[in-house]
């Protein structure tokens, strides 16, 4: 077999590899060299698309063993999306070869800058998916990660690339071995995580406690949770639950997973939906315990009807809603619909769910008359760490996401997604109440450490005290300042390559 194409397989394997299992994340140290090598040794090929065609190899591999998973739900939107994300990332690369081979440069300014701009770009647009950011290597790391609250996931991708970078330099590229470029190396790796622990151990000061209680129903979405004739039973039982757990318990919040209630809730009248009448009759019942669940609502925008995947607050006998607004692609929503909303009917099926969304939105967070601030996330967007840290507010609050993970039954697929919300406690420093109707609920600390979860399809309540902290993190003030300031220059850089291509001719292809 080719060697270069066992390079591109070697490199998909060990990108896979990092992501899939939790305890060989720090393989990504190390896997891109083989694609490093590849791209080297071809930089000067005379055609110009060999690199795109074996770094595709690699990404289709890392692409299809890390969300396989998918396919359990949806056979047809997964293949869509590996394929789309392993073109896209064969692009990239392609790119950054290009581009260092036209200003004769090293491999490592390109590769810094246009590959961190694409990973906050692939977070902006109407396609993001950015489930394989490098720097979520670590989301079951959280001794790894505690300097995310300043960086956020790009500043473990950049991290991921220097080390790459030198460890290809030192062992591949240079005649022989040097022990200073080695520690150099060593010395590249153990400080970020020495800063890690240091921050780790750092005590948090918190404000004060609030007792919180999550009811997880674990209703299977494919036989139970999305059949209409059942939705009544289902929220009875609920109801049923919650009133004893309110009766015993006295929470201060009572917390349901993502679309407990499936019948639309007109957002602008409310009181014409029994469900709402019976949830707020509890609420009532116990006007010490402020509800958060999930539902679906509606509402109307310039005269047009839009359906909301919705998070329903109830406090004081006031009513907010927070909507969904990282939606998934294909899934809750068609791509570019300002372009393409005709095939909105189009949508592919999930389970016994088919539908769009609008993510329109108002509310960036709930808040209490006892000035709580609570941060609601709804389940694809836990994966957006500058969209979820940027809505943590200056006051005393903590993080609630709700979410359904049964979609991809007994795979690693609910696992990867529970990890991730280790890296949103971490970015924002707040407590985090995971709220699953299946997979895993769970109740992480701010420095990502899991206090208490809940077993994997299993019915289950999880209660306990919720920490309030306050302070602000570098990252949650400024977001993704390393992603915007990579895309911007990346843009400048490629446009500048561009002319260049033009002034000195194109890449002539081998016959």
């Amino acid at each position: 077999m080719n060697k270069n194409i066992l390079l591109s397989i070697a490199s998909g394997l060990l990108l896979a590899a990092s992501f899939c299992l939790p305890y060989l994340f720090f393989l990504i140290f190390i896997a891109w060299i083989p694609l490093l090598i590849i791209e080297n040794e071809l930089k000067n090929h005379s055609n110009a698309y060999l690199i795109f065609n074996y770094s595709f190899i690699s990404f289709l591999i890392w692409n299809t063993l890390s969300y396989w998973w998918v396919g359990k739900a949806q056979l047809m939107g997964v293949i869509l999306i590996i394929i789309l994300n392993a073109l896209l990332f064969a692009l990239i690369f392609w790119m950054i070869s290009q581009t260092r081979k036209t200003l004769k440069i090293s491999i490592l300014f390109p590769f810094l800058i246009i590959w961190l701009g694409f990973e906050y770009f692939h977070t902006q647009w109407d396609l993001a998916f950015p489930w394989l950011n490098l720097g979520n290597a670590f989301a079951s790391a959280p001794k790894w990660m505690q300097w995310y609250e300043i960086t956020g996931t790009r500043g473990g991708s950049l991290w991921i690339i220097l080390v790459n970078i030198a460890c290809y330099a030192t062992f591949v590229k240079a005649r022989k071995i040097n022990t200073a470029k080695i520690i150099g190396i060593l010395l590249l790796i153990a400080f970020p995580y020495t800063y890690s622990l240091f921050l780790y151990h750092q005590p948090e000061i918190k404000i004060a406690s609030k007792s919180f209680a999550l009811i997880q129903p674990n209703l299977d979405p494919y036989t139970e949770k999305f059949v209409s004739e059942k939705e009544a039973e289902h929220f009875s039982t609920f109801l049923s639950q919650a009133d004893s757990v309110c009766d015993i318990l006295h929470p201060d919040y009572l917390l349901g997973p993502e679309t407990l209630i499936l019948e639309y809730i007109n957002e602008n009248k409310v009181d014409e939906s029994s469900y709402f009448w019976r949830l707020l009759a509890l609420k009532n019942k116990y006007p010490n315990t402020n509800f958060l669940i999930g539902v679906q609502s509606e509402g109307k925008y310039d005269g047009k009807k839009e359906s909301y995947n919705s998070a329903l607050f109830l406090s004081d006998n006031k009513t907010a809603f927070y909507h969904k607004t990282k939606l998934v692609p294909l899934f809750e929503s068609i791509p570019f619909n300002r372009y393409l909303g005709f095939l909105n009917d189009y949508a592919l099926k999930i389970g016994g769910y088919q539908g769009t969304y609008s993510n329109r939105n108002s509310t960036s967070y709930f808040y209490t008359k006892d000035s709580v601030a609570i941060t609601p996330i709804v389940c694809f967007e836990s994966i957006f760490g500058d969209y979820c840290a940027r809505r943590v507010p200056p006051k005393p609050g903590f993080i609630c996401m709700i979410t359904n993970d049964g979609w991809w039954k007994n795979t690693p697929g609910y696992q990867y997604h529970f990890h991730y919300s280790q890296i949103r406690a971490i970015e924002g420093r707040r407590a985090y109440i995971r709220v699953a109707n299946n997979g895993i609920s769970a109740h992480i600390n701010p420095k990502g450490e899991i206090i208490a979860q809940t077993n994997w399809w299993n019915k289950a309540i999880l209660s306990g005290d919720v920490s309030l902290l306050k302070r602000e993190t570098f990252y949650s003030q400024h977001g993704d300042f390393i992603g915007r300031i990579c895309l911007f220059f990346a843009v400048l850089l490629l446009i500048f390559v561009r002319i260049q291509h033009f002034t000195r001719g194109y890449p002539k292809r081998s016959n």
